[in-house]
C-alpha cells in the first residue's frame, strides 16, 4: 500500500493512452546560479569571446615584419647544343630584404591595440546585455509560475462555485441560467489556467535559450522571492564606464591613430638586395653585388587612403556621441521606470490585493447562503484573478526595471 500511494505521489499527470506521464523533477535556479550560467554557457558572450581572440591575432599580424625574398635564376642553358661542361650557364643568387620605413610598424600596432581593448569593452558590454537579458528572463519565468498558480487556484474557486451552484439548483434555489452562466465560467477558468501553462512552458524555453540548456527546459523553476522595492540609491551612475561607451571610445582613439598610419603611407619604403652570380667564361668566376629599390609615386601617392581615415574617425566620433547620448537617456528612463512601477508593485501588493480578496471571501459566502447573484460570484471572482495576475505583472515589470536600471549604470548588483 505505501508503494503504491509514492507511485502515485509521483505522477503529477494523468493517465495518457492508458500510460502514466510524469513531470521531470524540477530544476530550481536561484538568480545568482542564472547569472553564474551566463557567464559560462551564454551563446552571444561565447561569440563576443571569439572576437577578442580575434582581435588578439590582429596584434600578431599588425607586428609583422616584411618577410625577405631569395631568387635563385640560372640562363646560359642551350637545349639544341649542349653545354660540355658547367662554365656556361650563369647562375645569379639574390636576396632582397623590404625594409619599412615611417614607423608603421608601431602605428600598426597601435591601432591594433586599440581595437583589441574595443572587443574587450564589447565582451564586457555583451556580459552586460546578457545578464540583463537572464535577469529579466528568470523574473519573467517567476512570473508565469505565479500566473499558472493563480490560473489554476481561479479555475479550482470557479468549480467550488459551480459545484455549489448545482446543489443550489438542485434545491430549486437557483435559475438553470445562472447555473449555466456559472459553469461557463468554470470552463472559462480552465482555458485561462491553460493558456498560463502555455506562457510558463514558452517562459522556461526563454531563459534556457539563454543558458544554453534547452534540454532542461521542461525542469526550469524559479526559486527567488520577488525583490524588495524600497527607494533607488541617490548616487548616479557614470556612464563613461559602460562597456559601450568605452568601445566607442576605444574605436574613435583606433581611428584616430589609424590617420597616422594612412599618413605613413607616403613615406617611401625602399628594399635592399644583394645578390651572388656565378659569371660564364673561359675561367668561370663569382662576383658580388646590391642594389637598392624606391618606388615613385608618380601614379598615385595614397591621398585616398588618408582621406578614407579621416572620414572613419569622423564616424567613429559620431558613433560615440550616439551611444553617449543613448546611454544617458537609458540612465533617467530607467530610473523613472523603477521608480515609478516599484511604487504600482507595492499598491498592489498592499492595498488593492487584500481588499479584493476580501470582497471575494464575502461575496462567495453571501452566494452560498443565498445572498448574492450569480452574477456576483463570476465578477468577484473575475476581479479576483485579475487583480492577483496584474499584481504579479507589477511585481515582474518593477524587478525588471530595477534590472535594467542597474544595467544603464553598469552595476553587477541589483538594488
Amino acid at each position: 500500500m505505501n508503494t503504491r500511494l509514492s507511485f502515485l505521489l509521483l505522477c503529477l499527470v494523468g493517465l495518457g493512452n492508458g500510460v502514466l506521464h510524469a513531470e521531470p523533477p524540477a530544476l530550481a535556479l536561484p538568480l545568482t546560479e542564472v547569472e553564474r550560467l551566463v557567464v559560462h554557457n551564454n551563446r552571444s558572450l561565447l561569440a563576443a569571446r571569439r572576437a577578442t581572440a580575434a582581435g588578439e591575432a590582429g596584434i600578431d599580424m599588425a607586428g609583422a615584419r616584411p618577410n625577405p625574398v631569395v631568387s635563385l635564376n640560372t640562363s646560359g642553358i642551350n637545349g639544341r647544343r649542349p653545354a660540355t661542361g658547367a662554365g656556361n650557364i650563369d647562375t645569379t643568387l639574390r636576396i632582397d630584404q623590404p625594409i619599412e620605413r615611417g614607423n608603421k610598424r608601431d602605428l600598426r600596432l597601435s591601432v591594433a591595440d586599440a581595437l583589441l581593448q574595443a572587443n574587450r569593452s564589447d565582451e564586457s558590454d555583451s556580459l552586460r546585455q546578457q545578464t540583463l537579458l537572464a535577469r529579466q528572463a528568470y523574473f519573467d519565468l517567476k512570473a508565469a509560475e505565479e500566473k499558472s498558480r493563480l490560473s489554476n487556484e481561479s479555475a479550482q474557486l470557479a468549480h467550488q462555485v459551480s459545484n455549489k451552484a448545482e446543489l443550489r439548483f438542485k434545491a430549486g434555489d437557483l435559475s438553470a441560467a445562472d447555473a449555466a452562466r456559472i459553469r461557463s465560467d468554470a470552463l472559462k477558468a480552465d482555458s485561462e489556467a491553460t493558456q498560463a501553462r502555455i506562457e510558463l512552458r514558452r517562459s522556461r524555453l526563454t531563459l534556457a535559450q539563454l543558458l544554453a540548456m534547452e534540454n532542461d527546459a521542461p525542469r526550469l523553476a524559479s526559486v527567488d522571492p520577488w525583490p524588495a522595492f524600497g527607494p533607488l540609491p541617490t548616487a548616479s551612475g557614470d556612464i563613461e564606464t559602460r562597456p559601450d561607451v568605452a568601445a566607442a571610445r576605444q574605436r574613435l582613439d583606433a581611428a584616430e591613430r589609424g590617420i597616422a598610419l594612412a599618413k605613413s603611407l607616403q613615406v617611401r619604403d625602399i628594399s635592399i638586395g644583394a645578390q651572388v652570380e656565378r659569371v660564364p667564361d673561359d675561367r668561370p668566376s663569382t662576383t658580388y653585388g646590391f642594389g637598392v629599390s624606391i618606388p615613385l609615386f608618380t601614379g598615385y601617392d595614397y591621398r585616398g587612403e588618408i582621406r578614407r581615415a579621416h572620414v572613419d574617425r569622423d564616424v567613429a566620433g559620431d558613433e560615440l556621441a550616439r551611444v553617449r547620448a543613448t546611454a544617458a537617456a537609458e540612465l533617467e528612463q530607467f530610473a523613472y521606470e523603477a521608480e515609478r512601477l516599484g511604487e504600482r508593485a507595492r499598491s498592489l501588493l498592499e492595498e488593492a490585493l487584500p481588499a479584493t480578496r476580501k470582497a471575494h471571501a464575502a461575496i462567495v459566502l453571501a452566494f452560498t447562503h443565498g445572498a448574492a447573484s450569480a452574477l456576483d460570484v463570476i465578477d468577484a471572482r473575475r476581479s479576483l484573478f485579475a487583480i492577483e495576475t496584474d499584481t504579479t505583472l507589477a511585481l515582474a515589470d518593477a524587478a525588471k526595471a530595477r534590472a535594467a536600471w542597474a544595467a544603464a549604470r553598469h552595476r553587477p548588483e541589483l538594488p
